[in-house]
């Protein structure tokens, strides 16, 4: 341990005689060395002198907030600034260089110290600016006035107002194509604001112009538009919109004028009403209407077929129908049109009551048999007044479809006729009879 020791002193006896031995002048030949303690130098020199510098700098500070406040009174009133509350302005300050390079926006106020005693009602106010030091930086001087020096604020009272927007596009369209009315993607509008300016808007709207003749929907994105009493244009920077762009549509549609057709089911093979000695026992109220729908579709639109007329349901009484009229999807009746009436006439048909005994069975399951619990039931036949006295019980044949029936019992299931030799005549309603399905 004490050799140990002994080497240890006598190594930094070494080090420090090698110190002692290096002469200061040597090192500023070193260029390294040189240009440090310059650098070093001459921070130190710069230090010294700023602060013991007495010359006053002038520094512009600059996009300070404005901050206008109202009273507590003005406040409860509803009042409140909807303009003049975004403004900067700017001061010259002075001072010790390294005090004035420190100050910063954040460290002056600019207010408008007369607003809280001036400002009562609404209107536009011209305020005086004034700046004060708020920041923890004391030691420098505000030296001239604030810039702007005086600052024009709007006061008002608060106010919503709906509108509906009312489209205003001139267009002219292609001959033979109906134009809809424009469909807004928005129909109303809330606008806030001061109550003066809300109060001046009369009317919001799209306004446009579509050039040449048009054939097809027109898709628009438009701005809105307000109006004064007199029909001027309205700016305001102090209104909000709900909205500020409007998709406007204007459907534009191929029209044409289409027969109405009715429909029959349930017919005799005999009868066609659409031509041969029938075809004018039909009438239809109205037999044509006005479509307009896209080109695609109208262009191969013939007619407009109806909803089929059971004849099972028509007789001498009961002969007029009131019809819907399903028109094809994306189209309109330009008539406004949408049923339409059908009149049979019945003038050349007479009707008699039959009784019908005898009934047939289809469809029955194997090994089952059946029979009607109704000993007869009366029809009403419906013929040409030459055929109807013709017309016999034995020539009409009822069937009962059985078919679906697995198990045996009663159940009442509907009869079915067929006129034989007189395919001009049918059985007027519904009938129905109980059967019993027995093994």
């Amino acid at each position: 341990m004490i050799k140990k020791v002994k080497l240890d002193k006598m190594f930094w006896k070494r080090q420090f005689n090698k110190i002692r031995n290096i002469r200061i002048g040597k090192l500023f030949y070193n260029n390294r060395f040189a240009a440090v303690f310059a650098i070093l130098a001459s921070f130190i020199i710069w230090i010294i002198v700023s602060s013991n510098d007495t010359d006053i700098v002038p520094v512009t500070i600059s996009d300070i907030p404005v901050k206008v406040e109202l009273s507590e009174s003005a406040k409860q009133d509803g009042l409140r600034i909807f303009s003049g509350h975004n403004i900067t302005a700017s001061v010259e300050v002075t001072g010790n260089r390294i005090i004035v390079g420190q100050v910063t926006k954040d460290d002056i106020q600019i207010t408008a110290p007369q607003a809280a005693s001036t400002i009562m009602s609404p209107g536009n106010y011209t305020l005086e600016l004034s700046a004060k030091k708020v920041g923890v930086l004391q030691d420098y001087n505000i030296v001239s006035s604030v810039n702007p020096s005086v600052v024009t604020v709007m006061v008002d009272r608060y106010r919503e107002a709906e509108f509906e927007i009312e489209p205003d596009i001139d267009f002219t369209s292609k001959p033979g194509y109906f134009v809809g009315n424009t469909v807004l993607s928005t129909s109303k509008v809330t606008l806030s604001g001061p109550e003066t300016e809300i109060s001046k808007i009369k009317k919001v709207a799209v306004k446009s112009s579509v050039p040449g003749q048009i054939s097809s929907t027109v898709h628009l994105k438009l701005p809105l538009i307000m109006y004064d009493a007199y029909g001027q244009p309205i700016s305001s920077e102090t209104i909000t919109s709900s909205v500020n762009e409007i998709d406007a549509t204007i459907p534009i549609l191929m029209q044409k004028e289409v027969e109405i057709s009715p429909n029959f089911s349930s017919v005799p093979e005999n009868i066609d009403f659409k031509k041969g000695p029938y075809k004018d026992s039909v009438r239809v109220n109205p037999s044509k209407i006005t479509v307009a729908g896209p080109d695609y579709i109208v262009s191969e639109l013939k007619k407009i077929e109806l909803d089929s007329i059971d004849l099972n349901g028509v007789n001498l009484e009961k002969n007029k129908f009131t019809v819907p009229i399903n028109l094809p999807q994306n189209c309109r009746s330009l008539n406004s049109i949408y049923s339409a009436d059908v009149n049979i006439n019945m003038s050349g048909f007479r009707e008699k009551n039959l009784q019908i005994k005898d009934f047939e069975f289809s469809n029955l399951p194997q090994g089952k048999s059946a029979e009607a619990y109704n000993g007869e039931i009366n029809v009403t036949v419906l013929a040409p007044t030459g055929k109807i006295n013709l017309i016999k019980s034995s020539d009409i044949v009822a069937t009962i479809d059985c078919g679906g029936i697995d198990s045996v019992g009663s159940s009442e299931l509907p009869v079915n006729f067929k006129i034989m030799n007189y395919g001009d005549a049918w059985i007027y309603g519904k009938y129905y009879v109980n059967v019993n399905i027995k093994d």
